[in-house]
C-alpha cells in the first residue's frame, strides 16, 4: 500500500509539473510582446470560413499544421519551412486570430490566417488579403462604390481639396451615402453566399458609421478590406 502510495503522489508530480510548463510556454509566447499587445479569437470573421487569398505577408508563410500551433499564440514564431505568397495565390485562407495594440500604442492589427488543414499559415495586417471573388464582375459593382468613397474621405484626410463643402462633410457625406446605396444594390444582385457575404458586411459598414468615415472602420471588414 506505501509503496502503490508513493507511486500516485509521484505519477499526480510529474502530471502537475508537466500541465504547468505547457501552460507557462503558451503564456510566454504569447506574451512576447505582452506590453504592446493582445491576441483575441476573431469569430466574426473566422464564421466566414476560407474565404481569402494572400497578395502579400508582412511576415514569412509557414508551412505545415506543426508551425501553425506553435503560431497560434506566438506571431513571432519562426520556421525555415516558408512559401512565398506568390506560388499560392489562388489558396483559399481564413482569418483564426487577431493581434491588436493597447489603448494608446499606435500599430496595426494583425491575423493569424491559415489553409484548409493548416497547410499554410501566417500573420499579416489585412492589406496583404483581398476576398477571393475580388476580380469577378458581380464583386467589382460593390467595389468601385466603395473605392470613391475611400478616394473621397482620403482628399479630406490629406487635405487635398479646399472645397467648404467637402470639408465640412455635409455634400461628402451625401455623395458617399449614394455610393454606398450602389454597393448594397449590386450586392442584393449576388446569390447564395456571396450575396450574403456583401450584405452582412455592408451592415456592418452601416452600423459602424463607415458612411462617414470609411477609413476608420477596416479592421473587421473583409469587404473594405478590398479597397486598399
Amino acid at each position: 500500500m506505501k509503496l502503490r502510495k508513493i507511486f500516485t503522489i509521484l505519477l499526480t508530480t510529474f502530471a502537475l509539473e508537466a500541465l504547468f510548463s505547457n501552460t507557462s510556454v503558451i503564456v510566454n509566447a504569447a506574451n512576447n510582446n505582452s506590453d504592446e499587445s493582445v491576441i483575441k479569437n476573431a469569430p466574426k470573421l473566422s464564421k466566414w470560413g476560407y474565404i481569402l487569398n494572400v497578395k502579400f505577408s508582412a511576415r514569412p508563410i509557414l508551412v505545415g499544421a506543426n508551425n501553425y500551433r506553435k503560431m497560434i499564440n506566438n506571431p513571432f514564431f519562426k520556421s525555415a519551412n516558408t512559401i512565398s505568397p506568390k506560388k499560392i495565390k489562388n489558396i483559399k485562407f481564413k482569418v483564426v486570430k487577431i493581434m491588436v495594440f493597447k489603448k494608446g500604442i499606435n500599430g496595426t492589427p494583425e491575423y493569424l490566417i491559415t489553409s484548409k488543414n493548416h497547410k499554410y499559415n501566417a500573420w499579416t495586417p489585412n492589406a496583404g488579403l483581398q476576398y477571393y471573388g475580388i476580380h469577378s464582375k458581380s464583386i467589382q459593382r460593390i467595389i468601385k462604390p466603395l473605392k470613391r468613397i475611400k478616394e473621397r474621405d482620403l482628399r479630406v484626410l490629406n487635405k487635398k481639396t479646399t472645397l467648404k463643402s467637402d470639408i465640412s462633410g455635409r455634400k461628402r457625406i451625401n455623395r458617399n451615402k449614394h455610393d454606398f446605396n450602389l454597393a448594397v444594390k449590386a450586392a442584393k444582385k449576388l446569390k447564395g453566399k456571396q450575396r450574403q457575404f456583401a450584405l452582412s458586411f455592408l451592415q456592418q459598414m452601416k452600423q459602424e458609421d463607415g458612411i462617414r468615415n470609411v477609413m476608420q472602420e477596416k479592421q473587421n471588414n473583409i469587404l473594405l478590406w478590398c479597397i486598399n
